[in-house]
């Protein structure tokens, strides 16, 4: 919309309409022509994503009061809300934070009177900056984030809900709850029928009785897979939508729902395939710590081991490299009998280097406070069969590096890199490639590629890559010579990134002869190297 009075009229009817569809007075006709008009005009759905914004922030949120909520939300929209709007949306606040108040004051799930969720079960799951123990946790209403692993929750209400990491979620009350981000599994028996999931944008997802999935990507986009049953689809606009067993739906916060391909879907996490993972895990309560004895020398010398025999010989053994040890993995060793963790640093300083094929369940680097640890990979394949952690571990902070330059890393699950501490995670050279599910940058994480005559390495990706903002991208294009072209640097499956890195955290050096950007899309972030 131009800035002329009729669009002005415009904005103004269409925050008058949605007021008025809240209130249940629209016409028939005002909700068909507000429907069009968000399918035809982008403006118009900026206005619309504004104040479902504004009202997911009164209703939701509740360690901070609605009063807080209200005036940062004019605030933030003060200068093109009409003195009609403001007071609405005023009146609706004051509205919301009575029924808010009088809810939690005579509910028997409030707050105060107990929690309104259970985690009763999680696997390799950091919590609000913490990692879950092996005990039942419950939860209050409030914001959580879930930075990686999962957990499973017992709603008060009956519901059973697996939540995947990345994600960010509110708890509301027994029966409600807002996914902001990340993705979700839910039974719903008879008790928990009427079980709401509130999404960005202003949708919810509303129980039917049945077992459902739902994911949400950093850009608000989400999708849902009805596996028995039924859910409705529903918001202030668009017709609901009814799905029943078998059926799915993707939308954007500003497009309407549409049908997808329940087979081409991603499978959901749900309680069966984490108590899996949970039972074929073995706790580092019960494993039997396994520990470098020798300065340095070879990975395959049984004697070198405090167990005097290679890793994995006998189940349950967490392997620690550890007093500023230097072990080799210099020649092909035996696969493991049975899986075995590996620690490098969970205190001092200790290197891994990997010239050869190498198999373990878990790779540590870096597990305590003012760790140091580091692994160089310079040929063979790291099978890591279930999560590759650096400097991520139980809420430390700690420093790792991981370089390789020749050879194949293969994680089966996730790679949680720099969320409790810096860690520079190092693809050297064309001849190098990374695979797993998803790739989780924090804070601390650099992602570097150092290119070699003729390109880079690939991390290729089942799912996502999620990136903090503060996460940083290295490129050095300094033995670059291949001219101008188009590198793929991470390929995601699931085509569509979480997260972009900024600008200011996007390092290009060393290229000569050639114009070298980094390209985000959808499912990729591509190096495009063109003439001067």
């Amino acid at each position: 919309m131009n800035t002329n009075p009729s669009d002005d009229e415009q904005r103004d009817w269409v925050e008058r309409t949605l007021l008025q569809i809240r209130e249940g007075e629209a016409s028939q006709e005002d909700i068909e022509r507000l429907r069009n008009l968000l399918m035809t005009d982008g403006a118009a759905r900026r206005v619309y994503l504004e104040i479902k914004q504004m009202e997911w922030m009164l209703e939701t949120v509740p360690e901070r009061s609605m009063a807080q909520h209200h005036r940062a939300a004019v605030t933030v929209t003060r200068s093109r809300w009409s003195a009609w709007a403001r007071a609405g949306v005023a009146a609706a606040a004051a509205l919301m934070l009575f029924v808010w108040q009088g809810i939690h004051r005579d509910s028997a799930m409030s707050v105060k009177d107990g929690p309104v969720a259970t985690v009763t079960s999680s696997y390799q799951a950091v919590f609000n900056g913490r990692e879950v123990q092996e005990r039942e946790l419950p939860l209050h209403a409030g914001t959580f984030t879930l930075e990686r692993g999962s957990v499973r929750l017992a709603f008060a209400c009956g519901a059973d809900v697996v939540i995947e990491g990345p994600a960010v979620f509110d708890l509301v009350d027994a029966t409600t709850m807002h996914l902001n981000r990340g993705s979700l599994w839910a039974h719903c028996p008879e008790s928990a029928r009427g079980f709401l999931v509130r999404m960005p944008g202003g949708r919810e997802l509303v129980d039917l009785g049945t077992e459902f999935g739902t994911r949400v990507d950093d850009g608000g986009a989400a999708e849902v897979q009805v596996i028995k049953g039924e859910v409705k689809v529903s918001d202030a606009i668009s017709k609901p939508l009814n799905l029943t067993e078998g059926n799915a739906a993707g939308w954007t916060v500003t497009a309407p729902p549409v049908a997808m391909s329940f087979g081409r879907m991603k499978p959901f996490q749900n309680a069966a395939t984490l108590t899996e993972k949970i039972r074929t895990a073995p706790s580092s309560e019960h494993q039997t710590r396994v520990q470098y004895e020798q300065p340095s020398g070879d990975w395959s010398e049984a004697g070198n081991w405090t167990s005097k025999a290679l890793p994995g010989t006998h189940e349950l053994e967490r392997v620690v490299i550890n007093d500023s040890k230097i072990v080799r993995v210099t020649q092909k060793t035996p696969r493991p009998a049975h899986p075995v963790d590996v620690h490098v640093s969970n205190g001092s300083p200790a290197t891994l280097e990997i010239a050869d094929d190498l198999e373990c369940q878990i790779l540590r680097i870096a597990t305590a406070d003012g760790a140091r640890g580091t692994v160089i990979q310079t040929g063979g394949t790291l099978n890591v069969t279930e999560s590759f952690i650096a400097s991520s571990h139980d809420g430390a902070i700690a420093t790792s590096t991981y370089t390789l330059s020749h050879g194949a890393l293969q994680v089966g699950h996730d790679l949680a890199i720099g969320t409790r501490g810096p860690s520079v995670f190092t693809l050297q050279g064309s001849n190098a490639t990374v695979s797993g599910e998803r790739m989780n940058l924090g804070t601390g994480a650099t992602l570097a590629f150092v290119l070699d005559a003729d390109g880079a390495g690939v991390v290729q990706l089942r799912d996502t890559l999620a990136a903090d903002h503060e996460a940083r991208l290295q490129i050095d294009g300094s033995q670059y010579r291949g001219g101008t072209k188009t590198i793929p640097l991470v390929i995601c499956g699931a085509q569509k990134m979480e997260g972009r890195f900024q600008p200011a955290s996007v390092s290009l050096t060393g290229f000569q002869g050639v114009t070298a950007r980094v390209v985000n899309r959808p499912g990729s972030i591509d190096l495009e190297l063109t003439a001067h």
